[in-house]
């Protein structure tokens, strides 16, 4: 009965786990009367504590004596949602006591220390004091490390744990031994101390006590003494394999990817499985779209990509041993689509914009018409902020209208185009194709060249919109794409001033802008987002001087120079966020660029002969955290 060496592996008592702990986790494992060696590998009342802030899972690996359960202890066992039994025992052992097996789950015999395994048989080994017994026992511990065979046993254990689905149960016969050492390596793993690794080997002498005690006392007392170190563990047996890994292999590490062969992917697996970090790497010092992206990195640890052979694992994994997320913080919140938002909302503006040369009429008799066309260009910075990462703007577009003067105090004009903007930020890039229609009026009671007069705009548009985010980490690209559309109104009362060589139009107005985007899933990343419809409406107040100049002539040119200089100020909220989902999880981050305003200043020329106009502006934005420029290329025709 003493032939089959035993094995086994516990948690830490809850004062170590409680003064080690950053956040403690009380544990409900049962205990078994028929498996008095039955335990949760995370912890006895308490889970452990890791290294890198982090909490054992409890549910996650078991390991027990042999399976013999009574018929409650079954009952119970088969709630807790066991997906895979290992047996490390021999044949022998099985054939003298089978496993009762689980509802649910697999059975794998993985022979740890058989004769087919290291080549003799260790089970089958007698005695004749109990010095030879310590030290059958510690070079048992060594063979783990040192033995081919049994390395080789360990590679499969621990590869089938890292693709178990579920909760997953190892044992031995005492589950004590060739237990203990799979536990200490899978604590090891979770990056649980060396003290407490071993207070947790050692704890089976206190959930066998009884059984040990009762075995002891029906021996002779002579074989009591001699066969006693086999029942319970003692630190030496365990240190004895420690020993044997640093002296072959250097490290823990080491023996797992040379000794044993697994995988970086494989041991971060079963890390993913067996801890959840309470913070990750800077995330205390995070702010803004930074912080609620690792904060959306944090919460993943409890979902599907979490301990699987996921690139969400390996990523994590990596940036815990690494230390620092890598910037994946800042890019996985998808900020270009609330960046992109925000620039979609400021169209109605560069509209506008492209259209004022030609859309008041004041240079046409009644009755004239003018067919006008400008292609325009523009940039726009925004600095990064303690909220989010910088962002990018490039727009270019072609507008084509007609302006006709109905009267001495109305001209109207109405027009088509197209603006491609290119949108990046946080990694991202967003693509927005707009195609729009513009039409415009002005009113002046004292007729149009003087005095008082009302300027109304309105535009509409539709929207194409693709989107890519490189997430770094090795987490892939999520692309995307959506369609929607941007309507705005203008309406400006202003005054126009004709003063010696110079005629002046400043005016004051409110300008409306609505954005709606279609949600849409990103695809080709395991983190694409799910982003939700943006609905957006910005409204402001918005104040403007323009001034042309007399012409003078250049050849059998005339010339019209001018400037111009506006202000824009956000009535309202004037942040633009866009909403994400991802397994479950809700993730909001804010556009870069949230000025509530915004200056311009430009100069333009028109060159003008008989009925053809040539001309040009070039100009600057800036307000806050943003700078940036424009410019364009107008022409037009006179009828």
């Amino acid at each position: 009965m003493f032939q089959r060496l035993v094995c086994s592996l516990s948690v830490l008592s809850l004062s170590i786990a409680a003064a080690q702990a950053a956040e403690t986790a009380p544990l409900n494992t049962p205990r078994l009367k028929g498996m008095d060696n039955f335990r949760d590998v995370a912890g006895t009342t308490t889970a452990y504590s890791t290294a890198n802030d982090g909490t054992m899972r409890a549910g996650v690996f078991y390991r027990a004596n042999a399976l013999t359960p009574t018929a409650t202890d079954l009952a119970t066992l088969n709630g807790l949602g066991i997906k895979a039994v290992f047996d490390l025992r021999t044949p022998s052992e099985i054939a003298a006591t089978p496993d009762t097996l689980l509802t649910g789950a697999t059975y794998t015999n993985i022979d740890i220390i058989g004769s087919t395994t290291s080549g003799s048989n260790v089970t089958s080994i007698s005695f004749t004091s109990a010095a030879q017994a310590f030290a059958m026992m510690q070079e048992t511990n060594r063979a783990f490390v040192n033995d081919a065979g049994m390395r080789g046993q360990f590679t499969q254990l621990f590869n089938e744990l890292a693709a178990v689905d579920g909760a997953a149960l190892f044992h031995c016969t005492a589950g004590k031994d060739r237990t203990g050492w799979t536990a200490a390596v899978l604590q090891s793993i979770a990056g649980v101390d060396n003290a407490t690794i071993m207070s947790d080997y050692l704890a089976t002498n206190d959930y066998t006590a009884a059984r040990m005690a009762a075995t002891l006392k029906a021996l002779p007392p002579s074989m009591a003494a001699i066969y006693a170190p086999l029942l319970g563990v003692d630190a030496s047996y365990l240190q004895a394999g420690l020993d044997q890994v640093s002296a072959q292999y250097g490290s823990m590490d080491n023996y797992l990817k040379q000794g044993l062969g697994l995988s970086q992917e494989t041991i971060y697996v079963l890390r993913g499985k067996m801890v959840e970090y309470n913070s990750l790497p800077g995330q205390a010092g995070f702010v803004g779209n930074a912080a609620a992206g690792a904060q959306l990195l944090q919460q993943l640890q409890n979902t599907r990509l979490s301990g699987t052979y996921s690139d969400y694992n390996y990523y994590l994994q990596s940036a815990i041993d690494v230390g620092d997320l890598g910037g994946v913080q800042s890019t996985v919140g998808g900020q270009v689509h609330a960046d992109a938002a925000s620039y979609l909302l400021r169209q109605n503006a560069m509209i506008e914009q492209a259209a004022a040369p030609f859309s008041s009429g004041t240079d046409l008799k009644i009755g004239q018409y003018r067919l006008w066309s400008t292609a325009l260009a523009g940039y726009l910075g925004t600095d990064g902020s303690a909220h989010a990462e910088s962002s990018n703007e490039h727009s270019q577009g072609l507008m084509i209208g007609l302006t006709q003067r109905f009267s001495e105090q109305f001209s109207a004009y109405g027009g088509f185009g197209y603006s491609k903007g290119s949108v990046g930020g946080a990694g991202g890039e967003a693509d927005t194709d707009l195609t729009f229609f513009s039409a415009g009026a002005r009113y002046a009671p004292n007729g149009l060249e003087r005095g008082l007069f009302v300027d109304a705009d309105a535009s509409a548009g539709y929207i194409d919109y693709d989107s890519k985010r490189d997430l770094g980490g090795g987490l892939g690209t999520a692309k995307g794409d959506s369609h929607g559309n941007l309507t705005g109104a203008t309406l400006a009362l202003g005054y126009r001033m004709p003063i010696s060589g110079v005629t002046l139009e400043p005016s004051l107005g409110v300008r409306v802008s609505h954005l709606n985007l279609s949600g849409f899933k990103e695809k080709g990343s395991e983190l694409a987002l799910e982003v939700d419809d943006i609905n957006e409406t910005r409204k402001s107040a918005v104040a403007n001087l323009n001034a042309s100049f007399n012409a003078f002539s250049m050849g059998a040119w005339q010339l019209v120079p001018g400037v111009q200089f506006g202000y824009e100020h956000v009535l309202g909220d004037n942040e633009i966020n866009s909403k994400g989902h991802l397994l479950g999880l809700d993730i909001e981050q804010r556009a870069a660029f949230d000025n509530r305003d915004q200056f311009l200043g430009g100069v333009n020329v028109m060159a003008n002969l008989g009925a053809l106009s040539v001309g040009a502006e070039v100009g600057a934005t800036g307000g806050g955290d943003s700078h940036g420029s424009y410019g364009s290329l107008k022409a037009s025709y006179l009828f």
